[in-house]
């Protein structure tokens, strides 16, 4: 990936911010606090995983991780946890990672004297699926904690676009013609070098590079409509889409990206 793709959607000016999962939780009252304990929970369900790589980037064990995110987010989704969120915070993933901070300063080696859990279910997460994705990641000392949360942050909501998009185009039986153009999306290529993965899948350069232009507006119109779900007013869109994207072309300390 390079600079900031063009073809990532702008926001419309002058219309209505729709309502979304976290700013139903900012917003709620006590009326509303099951929904908004529903909606966090959904949004933890998503953004989990980032919360792992922060606590394994702090030194502890796959297992300690793996009890620390379970007990931390037993506790965050207890109902009296929602109004902990204030518009202020504007993002949910800062929210997330200042709660988690607060959680691994007070609250974790009392939590280690208690029952695993806190009394509370616990949520069905795939550590060791986190656990793969961590060890995927470049081993670059020169990432703090808080880098390694955001760029995990991103390559999440990257994956679950392409995840979901590829559904569509499989659904439509064009699941090769996808698993063709997707490692192009966040590349600059010039037409004339498209001629050959067009001619993988039957097309004319044109053709596909018609078919790549596509793709990436519906992957920048996903991007954006997920991150839409995770910031408290439009205008802070743009800034987050940006930041998450400069969290995963940041080179690393050895020149990899």
């Amino acid at each position: 990936m390079s600079s900031e793709p063009e073809y990532l959607p702008r926001a419309s000016t002058g219309s209505a911010f729709p309502i979304t999962q976290w700013s139903v939780i900012v917003c709620a009252q006590d009326q509303e606090r099951s929904i908004a304990s529903s909606a966090l929970e959904c949004l933890c369900r998503q953004y989990w995983v980032p919360l792992y790589a922060f606590v394994r980037r702090q030194g502890r064990s796959h297992h300690e991780a793996e009890d620390c995110t379970q007990e931390f987010l037993a506790r965050l989704l207890a109902a009296e946890s929602v109004a902990r969120a204030r518009p202020e915070q504007g993002r949910f993933r800062t929210f997330l990672l200042t709660a988690l901070r607060n959680f691994l300063t007070n609250e974790w080696h009392r939590a280690q004297a208690e029952k695993r859990g806190g009394g509370h279910a616990l949520l069905p997460l795939e550590f060791e699926d986190a656990e793969k994705t961590y060890s995927r990641e470049p081993a670059d000392t020169a990432l703090t904690p808080e880098q390694t949360f955001d760029r995990t942050w991103a390559l999440g909501m990257i994956d679950r676009s392409i995840a979901e998009l590829r559904k569509d185009y499989e659904r439509t039986g064009r699941g090769a013609l996808f698993d063709v153009l997707v490692p192009l999306v966040w590349e600059n290529s010039a037409n004339e070098t498209l001629a050959t993965p067009a001619a993988r899948v039957g097309m004319t350069p044109h053709a596909f590079t018609v078919a790549l232009h596509r793709l990436r507006q519906r992957v920048g119109q996903r991007l954006r409509s997920d991150v839409a779900e995770t910031v408290n007013n439009a205008s802070e869109i743009d800034g987050e889409l940006r930041h998450l994207i400069a969290a995963v072309t940041a080179r690393t300390s050895d020149g990899r990206r």
